[in-house]
């Protein structure tokens, strides 16, 4: 039963993609490394249902032409002044022709990485996820370019700036995919979950929200194949070396970047926010590398020493080991690790998603997301609830 609900997690996800739209989407911002050439993906939506824009049924995309300020309350969507000239799609309804460099191209790339990043967590929500916003505005609107160093998801909305500090010209942030799947993120969990009466500041929800966006983020980028087989060459299967998966950017007014792969505990950490989000971050992350670990060693591709390595008490001698046991047997399987990559990223993904839905935002702690999480985890797998609820323990949430 608990394989039937992983493979139907993955064939939603197939089934999804077969017959729709195909985009370019970078997996990391172009600056980074390795990351230079875009990844053909395909949306959900079939050929001929996204319009030039983009726009579909649920986003639209509005690049003005003149400088438009952020929006603030009471200034909000929609932008009804002079645009850019939409992004086209070829005559087969696809968007993967337009010229990367192209104006069209930050439209399209923004459009299709909300729409990449609905498609896949709606897979392991198992239903369409309902924008918080419906009694208001009916779409989500995109506006792709503000000259502003940051990005907001807001009330109907979600606007990009860029980033200025390694480039007099600026990063567009609508080509960061990591910034746009933390800030959909977001708006995801309002949809399910909803907003607490008594605030967004009260209790744990701010700092659960910023952990469950940089999970959703994280665990997004391990569906783009060129990003995972990159990610396992590059750090040769060892996720605990400092890579691109366990390396989160995200934006509070300026730019931030926090470890996924940390060793924070409750009691460690600062009422602000984003640190106290790291540790429920870290737990859930150390959860996908001991299920991706027991799954090498599992199907012999692994030393089983690797089990005996104990995450909680990760230094730089037990990173060494772990690259050890793990970099001389993927360069002969490569795919065999990827493929255990995939199974740790779906069951963490299903407990993850599965726990959202029933969650109150209006009794919201870290230790009662923990073990609902732990509930749902179970169902997936007694070994993943098992990881899951040593990791939170550690880590002072429960």
């Amino acid at each position: 039963m608990r394989e039937a609900e992983l493979g139907d997690a993955r064939n939603a996800s197939q089934d999804s993609m077969s017959g729709g739209t195909r985009f370019l989407l970078f997996p990391q911002a172009p600056h980074v490394s390795g990351y230079e050439r875009p990844e053909t993906v395909w949306l959900s939506t079939p050929p001929g249902q996204i319009r030039a824009g983009p726009e579909d049924s649920r986003m639209y995309v509005r690049d003005p032409i003149l400088e438009k300020q952020p929006y603030e309350f009471p200034y909000l969507p929609p932008f009804v002044g002079d645009v850019v000239a939409p992004a086209e799609p070829d005559y087969e309804g696809h968007f993967d022709q337009i010229p990367v460099g192209s104006r069209q191209f930050l439209a399209a790339h923004a459009f299709a990485s909300v729409s990449r990043v609905l498609d896949i967590w709606e897979s392991y929500v198992g239903k369409p996820v309902a924008w918080h916003f419906a009694d208001t505005y009916e779409r989500l609107e995109i506006i792709p370019l503000v000259d502003w160093e940051n990005a907001q998801s807001g009330y109907g909305f979600l606007e990009l700036g860029r980033e200025f500090e390694d480039s007099a010209r600026g990063h567009p942030y609508a080509l960061n995919f990591d910034v746009i799947a933390h800030e959909v993120g977001h708006a995801i969990q309002f949809s399910l979950y909803g907003m607490p009466w008594n605030g967004l500041a009260a209790g744990d929800f701010a700092a659960f929200h910023e952990a469950s966006s940089d999970l959703i983020s994280l665990m997004s980028f391990l569906h783009f194949d060129s990003g995972m087989d990159r990610l396992l060459r590059h750090s040769q299967a060892n996720l605990l070396v400092l890579n691109e998966l366990n390396r989160i950017a995200e934006l509070t007014g300026d730019r931030q970047l926090r470890l996924a792969s940390n060793a924070r505990k409750m009691s460690e950490v600062s009422a602000e926010v984003h640190d106290r989000s790291r540790p429920f971050t870290g737990a859930v992350f150390d959860t996908l590398v001991e299920v991706y670990h027991a799954g090498l060693v599992q199907q012999d591709l692994a030393d089983a020493r690797l089990l005996g390595v104990d995450l909680k008490d990760i230094d730089a001698s037990a990173i060494d080991r772990i690259s050890a046991y793990t970099a001389r047997a993927y360069r002969a399987r490569p795919f065999l690790f990827k493929s255990e990559l995939v199974r740790a990223r779906d069951e963490v993904c299903l407990a993850l998603a599965r726990a959202w839905v029933l969650l109150d935002s209006n009794d919201l702690t870290f230790a009662n997301a923990a073990e609902t999480i732990l509930d749902t985890a179970d169902r997936v797998s007694p070994a993943l609830a098992k990881s899951f609820e040593g990791n939170f323990v550690w880590r002072e949430i429960l």
